[in-house]
């Protein structure tokens, strides 16, 4: 395979990958130029024994979190929010997100992850390469994550 159609194939797969880690979408087109750099860089490390994309968004986990760090080490002090109109409904939606979000990171690793990737628009195809699992483990286990998001939703107040 040639580096062009590494590029193509893998491209929407690590971008969807760093999106569903929580990359917005500028960092998540920088992020995946990195991977893709460091990629060729490191091809010689790459044994075969995985799919490329596995490969890839391993990379990709791997840069992303070191971003993060180093945004946290940059980040100035946030100012405060001020009140406009809108802010008591953005407020409620803002609770409920959060609230889906805390029980998404009560999932498992792989549930959370398959949740996220799908959430931000990935195919069960994508999800399944990007993990090195099946189309068909990607959408059981979404459904599975996602019912028990809701099933914890409907316990709570």
């Amino acid at each position: 395979m040639t580096m062009e159609a590494l590029y193509a194939e893998n491209w929407p797969i690590v971008c969807g990958y760093l999106r569903s880690l929580g990359a917005g979408p500028t960092q998540a087109e920088d992020l995946a130029s990195e991977t893709f750099l460091r990629a060729i860089q490191k091809i010689d490390a790459y044994d075969g024994s995985c799919k490329p994309s596995t490969w890839l968004c391993t990379i990709a986990k791997n840069l992303y979190f070191s971003d993060c760090r180093r945004r946290k080490r940059l980040a100035p002090l946030e100012e405060g929010v001020a009140a406009d109109d809108g802010l008591e409904a953005r407020f409620l939606d803002r609770d409920q997100a959060r609230r889906i979000l805390e029980l998404a990171r009560d999932l498992g690793e792989l549930p959370r992850q398959v949740f996220f990737m799908r959430v931000r628009g990935l195919s069960f195809r994508q999800i399944g390469d990007a993990l090195g699992r099946t189309e068909n483990w990607a959408r059981v286990t979404f459904f599975r994550a996602k019912a028990r998001i809701l099933e914890r939703l409907e316990e709570t107040p």
